[in-house]
This record gives structure tokens, sequence and C-alpha cells, in this order.
């Protein structure tokens, strides 16, 4: 039985089913949380330029996206930035991703740390959790039992608290979708939900090229 401490801290996964009903986010796309940067300072650490930032609404944001996708055939990446809580919520759509890309997220998270969640329904989801340059923990969503990083178990107990299956692999395939609990093991370490109405909120938006 749970201690009342337990309960309180337990987050449940189901705030966060929204994300695969809505089509950006449940497609391809990769939210990222940067601890103690201004949504400005983050888009100039991925390499903007400080006069290409623009202040743009969600839907402004894909056509961004889709603009960058066309006219330079995934060269280049349109990111949108937002602040919460003393964090910068960063969001890409269709292309680019933080989450596997260690060289952005070793310039990202100096001195500082990122918790970056990734999903492609036509290939692998990730997650990763870097501080100040180090990647500390990355696992595919579909097999979280097979963890690399500098402390691959360092949040081993909070997965299990959000119901992350770390079970070995198994003869047939997870009959759930992982991706709302990784949005779950976000906000235990960063303390931020991601919620609905963030796309109701305007962004901070540039453009950076992908490695």
């Amino acid at each position: 039985m749970k201690t009342l401490k337990e309960a309180t801290l337990t987050i449940s996964h189901e705030e966060f089913g929204w994300l695969l009903k809505h089509g950006p986010f449940r497609d391809v796309s990769c939210v990222s949380f940067v601890r103690s940067l201004t949504p400005s300072e983050a888009l100039i650490r991925l390499g903007a330029e400080e006069d290409t930032i623009e202040e743009v609404t969600f839907d402004a944001h894909q056509e961004r996206t889709m603009e960058y996708i066309y006219s330079d055939n995934f060269r280049s990446s349109y990111v949108g930035a937002l602040e919460k809580d003393g964090w910068t919520i960063l969001i890409q759509f269709w292309t680019g991703s933080l989450t596997t890309d260690e060289h952005l997220l070793r310039s990202l998270s100096r001195a500082t740390e990122v918790v970056s969640v990734y999903r492609n329904v036509q290939a692998s989801d990730c997650f990763s959790y870097t501080v100040d340059g180090e990647l500390v923990t990355f696992f595919d969503q579909l097999a979280p039992y097979a963890r690399r990083g500098s402390a691959p178990d360092r949040l081993l107990d909070t997965m299990r608290e959000v119901g992350l299956d770390l079970g070995p692999s198994r003869e047939t395939p997870i009959a759930h979708n992982p991706f709302p609990q990784c949005f779950a093991l976000a906000k235990k370490i960063t303390g931020i939900s991601f919620t609905e109405d963030t796309v109701n909120t305007p962004l901070l938006g540039a453009a950076v090229r992908n490695r």
C-alpha cells in the first residue's frame, strides 16, 4: 500500500493522452524541456540567428515548419519555444529531433539539463535526459529496459512509477503506446505538465540547421 507521500507524487499518464489525438504530436514531433534558459537563449544555443527569432502562433509554427521542409529539403528545422515555470519548452514537428542529436544536446544542456521526448509514428520513439553536456539516460520508448548513457538506471524508480514496462522483450508486441508515459516521466523530472492549453500559447520561433 502506498504512503500518502507516494500517492501524492504519483502522476497519471492519462493526462497526456491528448498527445496521441493531436495530429502533429501524434505523427512526428519532438518536445524538449530546458531548465533555466529563456526561449531566445535556447534557440540561439541551437544555432538560430538572434535577428530571425519571431513570435508565432501554434498554427504559424506548423506553417513555417512546412515551408522549410519544402524549401530546403529537410536541411533545416523550425523550432518553437515558450517559457513555463523556469523551463523553456521546445517544440519541433516532422523534421529534426533534439532527442537523437547528441551534438545539439551537448550545446543546449551546457550548465543546465534537458529532457527530450521524440515521437515518430514511422520509426523509433525515444526519450533522453542530458545534464551539462552529458547524456545521462537514453532509451527507445518501446524498449525502456534497454537503456544507455552515463547513468542508465538513474531514472529507474521513476520510470516504474509512471508505468513504463521495464521487463525483457516479449514474444508479442507491447499493446499500449508508451508515449504518454514518457511525458509523465518528463513531468516527474521537470515539474512541468505539458498540457493541451500549450497549443494556444504564443511561441518564439526560428529555423535551425539540421546536422
